[in-house]
């Protein structure tokens, strides 16, 4: 299932069995390493917040609880025992008494359950199916997740006992490029290099352990992440590819340092959005699909930049010279032109802007051949 509709899911979830004053229903994401399975609980605390606070604006913002379990010993998750007169009781935690709360709401996240040790198992299984700790519930805003890596990834999961895999909903979990792309881009720090060479590897998104190099470094959604955070610094100081090897394993990171240098030794894409035929006389150089995609989606990430950020004319011309540039670098290769409209669209550029340019320019002798071409994928994109 991919990620979209599964928070939503989990959303409706939480929001049905508080009106009908049911348990919530634990949920299992199984999937594989760093695709962002325990990134869901944090978005669904982020839908919750909102709708909480649609109702009351000073309400407080939805808990969210991360416990890596494959790190912990049964007492972080039980408590330490002391003795109380003729008996043993147990110190919860501070997390466990906040979630606890009858108004607390919110999401914990069981991370990385397969990896746990057998004991971390049992414990959790009782938060799971039964939503306490020994004495101490949960509250009924809060929602349980459980995730963990499949055996078949590789990566030390174990296969979770009979009596816990039928005490949940076990989900699998789908990384999808263009959703990925879109969260990426909706990001402030990530630079959009990253989704770039993906939109042409797309096959490199998401690897397994069994794809590692030999230092143990491989290709996933949150290595990728980590690139694109630091791929400013690391390229000012000339270390991309060095840098790339230690995040996406060093096969991937050739490729990925290639393309860089092909798009810095491009045609200033800048200058083929605002003139593209002065600027780029000769479309022949971008002969080959990685220097198409690396115009393309260049020129999607300036148009989406202007659009946002932009003032006056270069604000209200971005979606217009974006439909030209496309038309003039793509006409040989039009299957290239959906990667720039992709490009601009999960760096948050505005689709109906876009389509709203194109049907009021749809005789225009230079983008007139391009639209019917992207006209399916406007339409689907402003539905």
């Amino acid at each position: 299932m991919r990620f979209t509709p599964l928070v939503n899911l989990m959303f409706k979830m939480q929001q049905s069995a508080l009106a009908k004053g049911e348990p919530q229903q634990t949920i299992g994401l199984f999937g594989a390493p760093g695709i962002g399975k325990t990134s869901t609980g944090r978005d669904l605390a982020n839908m919750l917040t909102t709708a909480v606070r649609a109702k009351n604006p000073e309400a407080p913002a939805a808990l969210c609880k991360v416990l890596d379990l494959s790190s912990m010993l049964p007492e972080d998750l039980l408590g330490l025992p002391f003795r109380h007169g003729e008996s043993t009781s147990y110190c919860p935690h501070q997390w466990l008494l906040d979630l606890c709360k009858p108004d607390a709401y919110g999401v914990l996240v069981l991370d990385d359950l397969p990896a746990a040790a057998p004991a971390i198992q049992v414990a959790a299984r009782q938060i799971s199916l039964e939503r306490r700790v020994h004495d101490f519930k949960l509250a009924p805003g809060v929602f349980v997740v459980v995730t963990g890596n499949r055996r078949e990834d590789k990566s030390a999961a174990s296969t979770l006992p009979a009596h816990f895999r039928n005490s949940i909903l076990m989900l699998d979990c789908e990384i999808e490029l263009e959703e990925w792309c879109k969260w990426y881009g909706a990001q402030s720090n990530l630079d959009p290099i990253v989704p770039a060479f993906l939109r042409f590897k797309q096959e490199r998104l998401s690897m397994t352990p069994h794809d590692a190099d030999k230092r143990g470094a491989f290709a996933t959604p949150r290595t990728w992440s980590m690139l694109g955070r630091q791929f400013q610094v690391v390229s000012a100081a000339d270390a991309t590819f060095e840098v790339a090897s230690g995040l996406v394993g060093e096969g991937v990171a050739t490729e990925f340092a290639a393309f860089v240098k092909i798009r810095a030794q491009l045609v200033d894409p800048e200058l083929v959005f605002e003139n593209p035929e002065n600027a780029l006389p000769r479309v022949e150089v971008l002969n080959d699909p990685s220097k198409l995609v690396a115009m393309a989606t260049a020129l999607g990430e300036i148009a989406a930049k202007r659009s946002k950020h932009g003032k006056g004319k270069d604000k209200e011309t971005a979606p217009l010279k974006l439909l030209k540039a496309l038309a003039w670098t793509t006409r040989d290769n039009r299957e290239y032109c959906g990667v720039g409209v992709s490009t601009f669209v999960a760096n948050q550029g505005s689709i109906p802007d876009l389509v709203k340019v194109a049907r009021a320019n749809r005789t225009d002798p230079v983008i007139g051949n391009l639209l019917s071409f992207l006209k399916t994928t406007l339409l689907e994109g402003n539905a």
